[in-house]
């Protein structure tokens, strides 16, 4: 049998909880069964506390960490009855380890052992026992000193906390993050992140930064990825316009469009690719399938219709067996003109195409007043919009001695009128609020 396909193997010396020593031609190995997430973390652990005995300089082995190939192998030396030294049992005390997994050689460590040692050990005698007085006072002794030491390094310990580099985690995976600070007694933090862009579980900022030097005990706060997608939605009968708008609002990208014949209104969406709920990173692709319209037949010439009327308008398109979209729109043209047409004049329209109209309306709103009350003073409200409330969020409201009342809320228009009389108490005045910030306040 040859471990590692390296290793000629002697004799199998001990094997149990999942571990086997081996004696091997040159010295002996303790061969470790991984197959659970536990079984990893106690070979993990025993790794590291070879890695601490060879940083010390005491230690000489060679360790395997391959899948199916985990071991660790000692070349074979004389025991001795030497104490292990006191910087050894400080390094393993953390990980577990102590006096009672050590052999020692004579210069150094022959080797760590995964349990304890009792008895005999590979390599060694069996111990002697010790007659007399000894016999009877050495366990209390043992107990006395070693609860010294304890007490010792404890306070030491406590007084002289360690210090850790906190290592550079940023772009290593979860696991990975977990096992470089499992032993350095720092504390982890761990918050979400939603970078799509990055693999998921993976670590996308840190704190602090790496090379800081923090003591046992205090906290490293990670971000880590969960990369969550968002879902497409439905944009099937919006507007091409208003489809564009919600794909920017998801920080999508319109890649292309495409038209055909339907008895849907011109440019409305009749489909996207990805189909709707597709999960989707920021920066996406999306394409659109938008409505030409019904099937060409004889193609007219679109009249020109700004300047007309709305009935005008109307009877033109219904007479050329048109469907027509109305839009109405506050403007200082008289009501019922039509501002704007698409598509323009001239354009040759198959029979049922689509044709999308802007309609003036008054451009003010009449603001019902408020009922009188005993002991109030009227007071009155004349305001055109500014431009700036153009697309944004309106809120009016009047200012007393009773408090705060809203007077409008709702959309806001370029010149759109405001009027109306309300009762105050005290002294009064309005705050204009666009976008819930204040922009203008004045005393009627």
């Amino acid at each position: 049998m040859l471990l590692d396909d390296r290793y000629p193997v002697l004799e199998t010396l001990e094997a149990k909880e999942g571990i086997t020593l081996y004696r091997v031609e040159g010295g002996l190995a303790f061969v470790f069964q991984v197959r659970t997430p536990e079984e990893k973390e106690r070979f993990y652990r025993y790794r590291a506390a070879l890695k601490r005995l060879q940083d010390l300089g005491l230690l000489e082995v060679q360790v395997s960490a391959k899948p199916g190939r985990y071991y660790a192998l000692f070349p074979e030396r004389p025991l001795s009855h030497r104490p292990p030294p006191r910087e050894a049992l400080e390094a393993l005390a953390p990980l577990g380890f102590g006096r009672e997994h050590l052999a020692m050689a004579e210069d150094q460590v022959a080797y760590l052992a995964p349990w304890p040692l009792k008895g005999r050990v590979p390599g060694g005698e069996r111990a002697r026992p010790r007659p007399g007085f000894l016999l009877g006072v050495a366990p209390g002794l043992l107990f006395l000193l070693l609860g010294l030491w304890l007490l010792a390094q404890g306070l030491y310990r406590y007084f002289n906390p360690p210090e850790y580099a906190v290592p550079d985690l940023v772009g290593k995976s979860a696991r990975e993050a977990f096992l470089l600070l499992k032993d350095t007694g720092l504390k982890l933090e761990v918050v979400e992140g939603n970078d799509p862009a990055r693999p998921k579980e993976v670590v996308l900022a840190q704190e602090p930064p790496p090379g800081t030097r923090l003591r046992a005990g205090r906290t490293v706060r990670l971000t880590l990825n969960q990369a969550r997608l968002n879902p497409l939605p439905d944009l099937r009968g919006l507007r091409r316009e208003e489809a564009e708008a919600r794909l920017r609002e998801l920080g999508l990208v319109l890649e292309g469009v495409a038209q055909v014949e339907s008895p849907e209104p011109l440019g409305r969406v009749l489909a996207t690719d990805p189909p709707p709920g597709t999960p989707l990173a920021p920066g996406g692709g999306v394409r659109l399938l938008l409505s030409r319209g019904a099937e060409p037949g004889p193609l007219l010439p679109l009249p020109k219709l700004t300047g007309l009327s709305r009935q005008e308008a109307l009877f033109l398109l219904n007479a050329a067996g048109l469907q027509v979209e109305v839009e109405e729109v506050p403007a200082g043209a008289p009501p019922d003109t039509v501002l704007a047409q698409e598509p323009a004049p001239g354009t040759p329209m198959p029979p049922g195409g689509g044709v999308r109209l802007r309609v003036a309306v008054r451009g003010e709103v009449l603001l019902p007043p408020a009922p009188p009350e005993p002991g109030l003073r009227t007071v009155a409200l004349a305001l055109d919009l500014p431009p700036e409330a153009a697309g944004r969020q309106v809120r009016l409201v009047l200012l007393d001695a009773r408090g705060e009342h809203v007077v409008y809320e709702g959309p806001g228009q370029e010149g759109l009128r405001l009027e109306g009389t309300y009762q105050a108490q005290g002294e009064a005045r309005f705050r204009l609020y666009l976008d819930g910030e204040p922009f203008q306040e004045w005393t009627p």
